[in-house]
């Protein structure tokens, strides 16, 4: 493979970990509170991850992570510093959900946070029409961390050289292709096998 390809490419890692919420006793009791994050992907295109149900008459605790993993290029990163990374407040129905509260975060903020990690209390807006008390005087807020890795394109081969090794010990009789990388498309493919393997 053409080096110059190779170092186009780096490798895009994320934990996503969804912990509390707080400030929500206005929202009408309810076993079917989620949070639904929309992560951008590139070419206007983003992935849904959905938190499990909680109890809002209960301590309102997720404590759940999502793992993303890609090989990407380079312009991936560049285009994603535009975008915002989403977090809704739902409440799940018979038929779909309804939208509570919203908040958005510059995946910027996060790239250029200390070592690309960022634990944050995020304050959610309220939607027109929510499930909610008449009287309320506090801001809801969900607290969520984000851990970001990205790898150069020494790191890279370095592991791909591991990887090698590895397949070429593993006695496969049709082999492996060594020189699979993904285009911006294949992002969303593989962001998607991740979020669902985090179910």
């Amino acid at each position: 493979m053409d080096p110059s390809h190779i170092s186009a490419y780096v490798n895009f890692s994320c934990e996503l970990r969804i912990i509390q919420a707080r400030n929500i006793e206005f929202i009408k009791p309810t076993k079917n509170l989620f949070a639904r994050l929309y992560l951008p992907t590139g070419n206007n295109k983003s992935i849904q991850l959905n938190s499990k149900n909680i109890s809002t008459i209960s301590l309102p605790i997720w404590d759940e992570s999502f793992n993303l993993d890609c090989s990407c290029p380079q312009e991936f990163l560049e285009n994603l510093n535009e975008q915002n990374l989403v977090l809704e407040l739902r409440q799940r129905k018979m038929w779909g959900s309804k939208l509570i509260a919203k908040s958005e975060i510059p995946w910027k903020v996060i790239i250029e946070s200390q070592n690309m990690e960022l634990k944050k209390w995020l304050k959610m807006d309220l939607v027109n029409g929510s499930d909610c008390k008449e009287g309320m005087f506090t801001t809801p807020e969900v607290e969520v961390e984000i851990k970001v890795r990205v790898a150069s394109a020494a790191e890279m081969e370095k592991q791909n050289k591991r990887r090698l090794n590895n397949w070429n010990e593993c006695g496969c009789k049709n082999g492996h292709d060594h020189q699979a990388w993904c285009n911006t498309e294949d992002c969303d493919i593989f962001a998607l096998s991740a979020a669902l393997e985090a179910f």
